[in-house]
């Protein structure tokens, strides 16, 4: 079968459209965070330049503006790419929007020759091709950082994102020069088109991967223990994302989550009194009880200074008490720890998403609240030995 260049262009946009559809809804309801976000504004922004490009694919002018839109469509989408990237390795900034500025500097020269009669759209296309494989690079090197350095869904997005960025290099200097007068044949939209296309086919694959191994806590082993304290529970920060994801996941699924804050009474006395292996003892008794009275699905993270974080999907107002209450039953029922003097005692705070904003700042804030009054009428109590 002879495939003409016009009917390849027309044919990749079903795959694309598929694999943007599919991962769009899949990150509205699983994993709806900044990362995947972004992710899908890459996927939306590549179908658009597939589309406008398959639009005029059997015209033989296109013209100018749909050019530019469509150059400025491809450059966002890696732009985006790279973006998600930082998003996914924890970084405070995006900078999603030097891939808005990069759009709109590659769409200018195409804009601004577009009232000429037989505009020349060389330059256009080579900044643009320049552009997205700068990006594209960029995209390979963020990808190098982090937990994700040691992930082979990570290696092989690495990969072909070094390929393309290569490969765009090249067909940008071969463009400027064919504009140049030289004797070197320009490409045709082909050679760039397709290759982008595969990418963000294999990108869909690798991504989706990616999310599913990070929602899991399937990183590498040294990208694991970042995560986790010496007590074997989530470290603050990991703590923090992993509970924003899971509400944000419960929201929209209808469904409700509830906190429980449980600090150990008087660490600091017991510490100066016993020392700081008797705290440390304190410590560890303490998860060993968390681990084993809250639901297996619950989220367990150490906030510092003996305070504990236990964020569960909670249908009903009072789970979050019905928690509390078999902390403090495994507190009571628990022996002593062997070298410690006192048995553990705790203060605890609760919040449900019923009666706060659904979010971890607003759960937070009003546990914390409710521990604090629980602390006030513990007053200055000094703990007692068994």
């Amino acid at each position: 079968m002879d495939l003409d260049p016009e009917t390849l262009l027309i044919a990749r946009v079903l795959p694309i459209t598929i694999v943007s559809a599919v991962f769009a809804t899949t990150s509205a309801l699983r994993h709806n965070d900044a990362a995947s976000r972004t992710w899908t504004a890459a996927f939306a922004a590549v179908l658009c330049s597939s589309g406008l490009d398959a639009i005029y694919a059997a015209d033989g002018s296109v013209p100018a503006p749909v050019v530019a839109a469509s150059q400025a469509s491809a450059v966002f989408a890696l732009g985006a790419m790279w973006a998600g990237g930082r998003m996914l390795n924890g970084r405070s900034r995006s900078w999603i929007g030097l891939a808005v500025l990069a759009a709109l500097v590659v769409a200018a020269p195409t804009l601004l020759r577009s009232s000429d009669p037989d505009p020349d759209l060389a330059l256009g296309t080579a900044l643009q091709l320049g552009t997205a494989g700068l990006f594209a690079w960029l995209t390979a090197t963020e990808l190098l950082r982090g937990p994700m350095r040691t992930n082979l869904n990570a290696r092989i997005l690495q990969f072909v994102f070094f390929l393309l960025g290569g490969w765009f290099a090249i067909a940008a200097g071969l463009t400027a020069a064919a504009a140049a007068g030289s004797d070197i044949r320009d490409l045709d939209l082909l050679t760039t088109a397709l290759p982008l296309t595969g990418v963000f086919l294999v990108s869909a694959i690798c991504l989706s991967a990616l999310r599913v191994e990070r929602a899991g806590n399937w990183w590498s082993m040294s990208g694991e223990t970042s995560r986790r304290t010496h007590l074997d529970v989530l470290a603050p920060d990991s703590f923090r994302e992993d509970a924003r994801d899971r509400i944000d996941r419960a929201t929209l699924a209808g469904a409700h989550v509830g906190l429980v804050l449980a600090e150990i009474d008087h660490l600091d006395d017991l510490n100066t009194a016993f020392g700081r292996e008797s705290g440390d003892r304190a410590l560890v008794q303490f998860v060993q009880i968390l681990r084993s009275r809250v639901p297996a699905e619950a989220l367990i993270g150490h906030l510092g200074a003996g305070r504990f974080a236990i964020l569960l999907l909670a249908l009903r107002a009072d789970v979050p008490q019905t928690v509390m209450d078999a902390i403090r039953t495994g507190l009571t029922d628990a022996p002593v720890a062997d070298g410690m003097e006192l048995r553990t005692a705790a203060s605890f705070g609760t919040s449900h998403s019923s009666d706060t904003p659904a979010s971890l700042d607003a759960l937070l804030t009003r546990a914390t609240a409710d521990l604090e009054r629980a602390r006030a009428n513990l007053g200055s109590q000094e703990p007692v030995k068994n």
